[in-house]
């Protein structure tokens, strides 16, 4: 009888470790894989910033970003070196409806970023180009200080995003 519930537990190991194996080997073959570093274009592999008109914590979040894909990060701009040069940062927003007594309760926010890429010893060059972001905001007259918060998170939240979207844009370029 002791056999028996010991044989038991064992198969049961077996077929959870068996199942595991199964599941394992159809994921791995399946093409899924978690997102790692982006690859960048061998021209940018030491790039300078130049921000002309951008927020410090968007280039801050850039540079992050473009290092822990491989890329060297140089602050002397030389003829080197690949120069991303990020135009023009715009924060908007737009009114996108109205209550009863005429107040925004609705808005679109915008968030766009103008930037080109060359890399003058490879003759590479990505034109000047914008990426441009929209997030719908509801805007609660009775929280005007939750309304600011919840703005500012936002906005956060887009320039992450405006920063992938700019590193997927440099990666098709690859």
């Amino acid at each position: 009888m002791m056999l028996n519930l010991k044989l038991s537990e064992c198969r049961k190991k077996l077929f959870k470790q068996f199942f595991i194996l199964i599941l394992c080997s159809t994921l791995l073959n399946c093409g899924f894989a978690l997102r790692g570093a982006y690859e960048m274009p061998e021209a940018m592999q030491v790039t300078y910033i130049d921000p002309l008109q951008a927020d410090a914590q968007l280039v801050r979040s850039l540079k992050i970003a473009l290092k822990s894909s491989g890329i060297k990060i140089v602050d002397i701009k030389t003829d080197d070196v690949a120069v991303l040069k990020l135009y023009k940062e715009v924060k908007d927003k737009r009114i996108v409806s109205v209550d009863s007594q005429g107040r925004a309760r609705e808005y679109t926010l915008i968030y766009a970023l103008n930037f080109s890429l060359i890399a003058k010893p490879y003759e590479f060059e990505i034109a000047q180009q914008t990426i441009r972001i929209e997030r719908d905001f509801i805007f609660d007259p009775e929280d005007v200080l939750g309304n600011s918060r919840g703005e500012t998170e936002l906005y956060e939240e887009m320039q992450q995003d405006l920063v992938r979207l700019l590193l997927l844009r440099l990666q098709s370029k690859a």
